[in-house]
């Protein structure tokens, strides 16, 4: 038997060194630091009370902590409601003042919350990511916030400014990552929170206990493109010679002359002609007959001067520009009703892809004889 060689038995030894990916070696920063909430007091030495504070007790549904602490904590950070010489606090904001206000809670206290109610965790870290920025958030149950959407989770007031003397500027809802969109219902609490002039916050819960915030409003969908009413006789004429005198291809038609098409909004130049989608072809044909309607999604935003792109490389129906594809980019990633995300993991994904490329995520609903569009953006806390 030959003897082997202790070169190759040193080599045959050695650990395996597994290459490092050029992605990780590019990354010149490092991950955000992940909150984890420790329950327990933490000492410091200058934030600490140097008495410490009363243990928070039951109250029915709520607990109970005494003045003055209870009267600091109401007047200042909005918590709790008055009660006989203190405040009743719900579960959850009890958690927050053990996290940010040095209040002791009993060792078996959480396990029996959360048996109580299985979305405890979610609710007390949508309310403390709620009030990172300094804001204050009551919750809707609370009697301060009487008057406002009942729907809603909670209601903010900015920065600095007093929940006794100024308006609040949002109201709250949250959702895990997972649940289904109830579009119905969705629309109607956005319409609600913007007549109570606030603007309406969704706080999206992950497995992860992390969240995710958006703020919803609408966007007017208009453009500067010159619509069917701005033809002539002679224009109209001509788009119709040649819509009736086209080459039918796979996805449309295609038009030799590109002197005789007057609207840019429709068709793309191609081959030294002009090349129409099936929705575009319709269009067309429908205005010719006089018989469009103004409840279809695709009139409506032609006739409001825009230019309808395909969606499909950015995961939605259209891309809609406000002026000529050459000249802008498109402000909006459009999604019919008829085709929106189902749950909110789907639209997370939506509202970061158009994000990512700078445009606005926007939803239409065609609502009171109206087309309405419904932006979704993300959102930081702190910043107004």
């Amino acid at each position: 038997m030959k003897q082997i060689d202790s070169t190759v038995i040193r080599l045959y030894n050695m650990p395996v060194i597994r290459p490092i990916s050029m992605g990780r070696q590019s990354r010149k920063y490092n991950p955000r630091t992940r909150t984890r909430r420790p329950v327990g007091l933490q000492t410091d030495a200058d934030q600490s009370p140097t008495k410490p504070h009363p243990y928070p007790l039951k109250m029915d549904d709520r607990w109970f902590l005494p003045n003055p602490l209870g009267a600091r904590l109401h007047q200042k950070s909005g918590l709790g409601m008055i009660v006989e010489n203190g405040i009743a606090l719900l579960p959850m904001e009890v958690l927050f003042c053990h996290w940010n206000r040095h209040v002791p809670i009993a060792e078996d206290w959480l396990d029996k919350i959360i048996s109580d109610d299985p979305d405890f965790i979610a609710k007390s870290v949508v309310f403390d990511v709620s009030r990172s920025g300094g804001e204050i958030v009551i919750p809707i149950v609370n009697p301060t916030t009487s008057g406002y959407s009942k729907r809603s989770f909670a209601v903010k007031w900015s920065r600095n400014e007093s929940h006794f003397k100024s308006e609040p500027i949002s109201q709250i809802r949250w959702f895990w990552a997972s649940s289904n969109v109830d579009w119905g219902d969705l629309k109607s609490w956005v319409n609600e929170v913007i007549s109570a002039k606030c603007i309406p916050e969704i706080f999206v819960v992950d497995d992860e206990m992390d969240i995710t915030m958006y703020r919803l409003g609408y966007e007017e969908l208009t453009g500067n493109q010159r619509t069917w009413a701005d033809l002539t006789d002679q224009e109209v004429s001509l788009i119709n010679k040649s819509i009736n005198n086209f080459n039918s291809t796979e996805s449309g038609c295609y038009i030799a002359d590109t002197k005789s098409w007057p609207l840019t909004s429709i068709g793309i130049e191609h081959l030294s002609g002009i090349n129409l989608r099936d929705e575009e072809i319709k269009w067309v044909k429908s205005k010719l007959q006089d018989n469009s309607d103004k409840s279809d999604l695709f009139s409506h935003l032609v006739d409001s001067g825009c230019i309808l792109r395909p969606g499909f490389k950015y995961g939605c129906k259209w891309r809609v520009y406000d002026d000529e594809v050459s000249k802008s980019h498109a402000p909006w990633l459009l999604q019919p009703f008829s085709e929106a995300p189902e749950s909110w993991e789907k639209i997370c994904l939506a509202v970061r892809l158009a994000e990512g490329v700078h445009k606005k995520w926007v939803c239409g609903f065609f609502n009171s004889d109206k087309w309405k569009f419904l932006n979704i953006k993300r959102w930081l806390p702190g910043r107004v």
